[in-house]
């Protein structure tokens, strides 16, 4: 599993609220984004997202780890930009 992927996966359904909806921000299959999260849940031992056949919403311990991680991605970001600025 690429972590990061997955994680971009999972910030992207929790922000679009569904997976068909990020799957379209992420220009991936709806199938890709599904596997992402369900590998991510089944590493991190934890159900991130209450599912059903109209909703898709954090968890508790989903919540927690979005803020956590969209915090994280925003790092990589800042650090991807500022290797690329300095590399100009």
């Amino acid at each position: 599993m690429d972590k990061v992927a997955a994680l971009r996966a999972f910030v992207a359904v929790a922000e679009a609220g569904g997976f068909s909806s990020a799957a379209r921000r992420l220009e991936m299959a709806a199938s890709s984004v599904v596997r992402s999260v369900d590998s991510l849940e089944e590493s991190l031992g934890t159900v991130l997202f209450n599912r059903t056949t109209r909703q898709v919403t954090l968890s508790e311990a989903g919540a927690t780890y979005y803020s956590r991680t969209k915090k994280l991605l925003e790092d990589l970001a800042d650090a991807d930009d500022l290797d690329r600025a300095q590399a100009t």
